[in-house]
């Protein structure tokens, strides 16, 4: 029983060693799964690792992967536009949207030929009309 002992004894010395010689990593290790309980996000991993096989088969069906595939796109598009454009553009798009689906639930009544007219001649119509053509030629091929 005394070769057993000292067996042990001396794994318990090299794991003794080892926390000494990884002593920063296992303190951060500690303090990061500290936070994830802390969050509930360590009781949310532990639940979906109980589930293992439940998800990845919810996850490997074709419609699923099409849409994590769609998704990464994108991703990958929205990465490529200019970042202060399109932080400008998605700071205003609530008001914008809000304005636009205020207006349209007012509008009761067609347009007069004259209002259509300075509808046409707008600014904002303008900027409307060259931002889909320069859309639909650069998806053509036209444009870069």
């Amino acid at each position: 029983m005394a070769h057993g002992a000292q067996v042990g004894d001396e794994k318990i010395l090299k794991l003794l060693e080892l926390v000494e010689e990884n002593y920063d990593a296992l303190a951060t290790t500690i303090e990061l799964v500290a936070a994830l309980k802390k969050s509930g996000t360590l009781d949310a991993l532990l639940q979906l690792a109980e589930m293992g096989d439940e998800i990845f088969n919810s996850l490997a069906r074709p419609e699923v992967m099409k849409m994590i595939g769609n998704l990464m796109m994108m991703g990958y598009m929205l990465s490529q536009i200019d970042q202060p454009l399109l932080m400008k553009a998605a700071e205003k798009m609530p008001v914008c949207m809000n304005t636009a689906l205020q207006e349209a639930a007012a509008t009761e009544k067609g347009m007069g030929i004259r209002e259509l007219l300075k509808t046409m001649t707008s600014p904002e119509m303008a900027a409307l009309l060259k931002a889909l053509i320069a859309g639909v030629s650069c998806a053509r091929g036209k444009q870069a």
